[in-house]
């Protein structure tokens, strides 16, 4: 469960409002013209980030969300943002951030925000690593489900399997229509509705 408390004060702490800017859907948000390791505080709306070597789909996440916050990983040149809807968000210094954190004794809610994106890699890794067709396809299904109703009603299923493990758009489409056609899922318009119990085996 996303600590959504823990993220809206650490948000209220850190922001700053003649930082925030707001970017149209599809508009890409890039971190690499920054010298210093930068947080990336998502405010209102959707987005998503990238890995930028490949354009690997990392996660969708809607607001509060914030980014990297660690001098010691620097995300600038390795991810960009893309608005999914109108988004409202803030880049910062992550520095600044962790000195802001100190200094307003946030760290309570820093770890809770760690803990969560911890968790998120733990997921990531999980549902990636030597893993057939399938068995990726499967639990990204569920990885969709799970996610926040509001978030997944946006979100063309097909579309999200296919930038997350780059399977082609034909065999994504045909094992989605093999589970539909067997009432193992409920798909409608490119949303998925419902999961019933999947196969373990296709």
């Amino acid at each position: 469960m996303k600590p959504v408390n823990h993220f809206h004060n650490l948000i209220a702490g850190i922001s700053d409002a003649s930082r925030i800017k707001t970017a149209r859907a599809r508009q890409l948000i890039s971190l690499d013209n920054h010298a210093e390791p930068m947080t990336f505080i998502l405010h209102d709306g959707i987005a998503a980030a990238y890995r930028n070597s490949d354009q690997l789909l990392l996660k969708y996440f809607k607001a509060p969300m914030i980014l990297g916050v660690n001098e010691l990983v620097d995300i600038n040149a390795d991810t960009f943002v893309k608005a999914y809807t109108t988004i409202h968000y803030e880049i910062m210094p992550s520095k600044n951030v962790l000195e802001v954190i100190n200094h307003e004794s946030l760290w309570k809610d820093i770890s809770y925000v760690y803990m969560y994106g911890i968790k998120q890699l733990l997921h990531a890794h999980k549902t990636s690593a030597g893993l057939s067709t399938y068995e990726l396809i499967r639990l990204n299904l569920m990885a969709l489900m799970s996610e926040d109703e509001d978030l997944r009603s946006q979100i063309n299923v097909s579309d999200y399997i296919q930038e997350k493990t780059r399977i082609s758009r034909s065999r994504v489409m045909k094992i989605l229509s093999d589970l539909r056609n067997g009432g193992y899922i409920e798909v409608n318009r490119g949303i998925l509705i419902t999961i019933n119990k999947l196969p373990e085996r296709y």
